[in-house]
């Protein structure tokens, strides 16, 4: 009985381990999508002078 036991906790300590590693994992990779975007935004603020007027135009 007390490997039962044993085996359960093992389950949810193991969980919980693991659940707070991928977050953590995931978090670090949201900083480095936002490290990029500031980066590129950065590189495209010395073209953009003015923003680039487009006309649509629907075709039935």
């Amino acid at each position: 009985m007390s490997e039962l036991l044993f085996f359960i906790l093992g389950l949810i300590i193991g969980g919980l381990v693991m659940t707070t590693l991928m977050c953590c994992l995931q978090i670090n990779r949201i900083n480095e999508y936002e490290r990029l975007l500031i980066m590129r935004d950065k590189d495209n603020d010395e073209y953009d002078e003015e923003p680039e007027v487009v006309k649509c135009e629907i075709v039935e």
